[in-house]
């Protein structure tokens, strides 16, 4: 009865993990776990078995806790680092490869181990931990899918990314990656929105975020200064511009960046 309590037989392991029989004796011969023969019978070793389930990710019980309970206390799995930077789990892969830094394997996945993480971390200055909440459901309640809001927005992908990231409102947004999905946050979906119904903002405004050329006209607004200025800056070399037949078209990033610069001066 004491050995009974200490083993279990493969049929209840295989009923544990919700595994065919196929899979369960397939995982038996990996040698994951003791086992021991009793009375003719193959049964497997609890304390074995629960030591390998705390250091595995592959396999989950029907019902009880968590895999990987030991091994998430040493190793990040590449979407842990991935969904702890805000970024896509490809650009982690391209980084480690790339440096190539160390991963341990465990069931033919690499993971990296959390102190050559912390390595990393410090050692540069392009990457930084964001406050994502740790699982989807607590992502969904502060953040919207990206391509959710553009839909409700009536926008496309591309031209919500567009205002995003326009210099005026990209502090006010947090966008990012969860499980390689990308999300804008709800108190973000709610500013543009908002912004879409404001008399002095309307569509006009939105227009422009999106727009990479603005006209000299369009210039002049935000610069509120004449359109000859912003002919007298365009020729002096200011920012860059080209002309569409008789029409000035100036590239609305670095006019912006070269007035936020001007502007800074004064």
């Amino acid at each position: 009865m004491d050995n009974e309590r200490k083993t279990m037989s493969v049929p209840q392991m295989r009923k544990l993990l919700g595994l065919k029989k196929t899979a369960s004796y397939w995982l038996v011969h990996q040698h994951y776990f003791k086992t021991e023969i009793v009375d003719g019978i193959m049964r497997v070793d609890c304390d074995s078995f629960e030591k390998w389930y705390a250091n595995q990710t592959k396999h989950k019980k029907v019902t009880g806790e968590a895999p990987g309970k030991e091994l998430m206390q040493s190793s990040y799995s590449f979407q842990d680092v991935a969904n702890m930077l805000g970024e896509h789990n490809s650009t982690i892969y391209t980084v480690w490869n790339k440096l190539q830094l160390p991963t341990v394997t465990v069931d033919y996945v690499k993971r990296i181990p959390k102190g050559v993480f912390d390595d990393w971390y410090a050692s540069q200055d392009r990457y930084r931990k964001v406050d994502v909440p740790a699982t989807i459901e607590e992502t969904e309640k502060k953040f919207i899918l990206f391509k959710e809001a553009a839909g409700k927005l009536g926008m496309s992908g591309d031209e919500l990314l567009a205002v995003v990231r326009y210099q005026k409102l990209g502090e006010k947004l947090d966008m990012r990656m969860f499980n390689n999905k990308r999300y804008i946050s709800r108190t973000g979906f709610a500013a543009i929105r908002a912004m879409q119904k404001d008399d002095e903002a309307t569509e006009e405004n939105i227009s422009l975020c999106i727009k990479r050329y603005i006209s000299k006209k369009e210039a002049a607004q935000i610069a509120k200064v004449s359109k000859s200025t912003i002919t007298k800056w365009a020729l002096n070399g200011f920012f860059p511009c080209e002309a569409a037949g008789y029409v000035m078209r100036i590239e609305k990033e670095p006019f912006l960046k070269w007035l936020k610069n001007r502007e800074g001066r004064e």
